[in-house]
């Protein structure tokens, strides 16, 4: 019913659900959030809260704000190079 879009998925049984379907928590809460509200305001969310950072990006973001001591770095030429090189690795 949930995936016909009959029944709406409450946003408390989204972790649980997302561990069922082995989805990640995040990318389902967006898709839940977008069934309970119409219109513009899920795509105010996003402008409000930014884009939907998945698990594996958050490793990044972690281990990029330890190598730099919390000081956010900027994104410079060189920099985005370097991660380039690392990423399709």
């Amino acid at each position: 019913m949930i995936k016909t879009g009959a029944s709406k998925l409450a946003l408390d049984c989204v972790p649980s659900m997302a561990r069922a379907l082995k989805l990640e928590p995040a990318y389902l809460m967006h898709m839940a959030i977008e069934g309970l509200i119409a219109g513009n305001v899920a795509q105010e969310g996003i402008a409000v809260f930014g884009t939907l950072v998945i698990e594996n990006e958050t490793t990044w973001l972690e281990a990029l704000r330890e190598v730099s001591n919390e000081t956010d770095p900027r994104l410079t030429a060189r920099a985005w190079k370097l991660l380039f090189a690392v990423a399709v690795r």
